[in-house]
């Protein structure tokens, strides 16, 4: 099972037409979303990566929406949750 939270930027004055369209989209859940900004956040559930990228084209897809971008993404791998890092990442910045 993999989940994705996506930041999905839609024309602010079609955000509910946005909003209707996601919540149609099978495996996707709006979390939040802001009309004036037209900013709404959202996490997809899928089966393996490659339902994860279809879903999120299908979402980039969608008539209004101007932008979208993976924010996290989350893998079930051998019944363990685990975050996926890119590799070469940063480490932690210290106090």
């Amino acid at each position: 099972m993999n989940l994705s939270g996506i930041l999905v930027t839609a024309e602010p004055s079609r955000v509910q037409q946005v909003l209707a369209s996601l919540v149609e989209l099978p495996g996707v859940e709006v979390r939040q979303h802001d009309v004036r900004t037209g900013r709404i956040v959202v996490v997809q559930e899928a089966a393996d990566v490659g339902a994860e990228v279809d879903g999120f084209m299908r979402i980039r897809g969608l008539p209004h929406v101007v932008c979208t971008d993976l924010v996290c993404h989350c893998l079930d791998a051998d019944d363990e949750t685990q975050d996926a890092e890119p590799s070469g990442s940063a480490p932690a910045l210290q106090p």
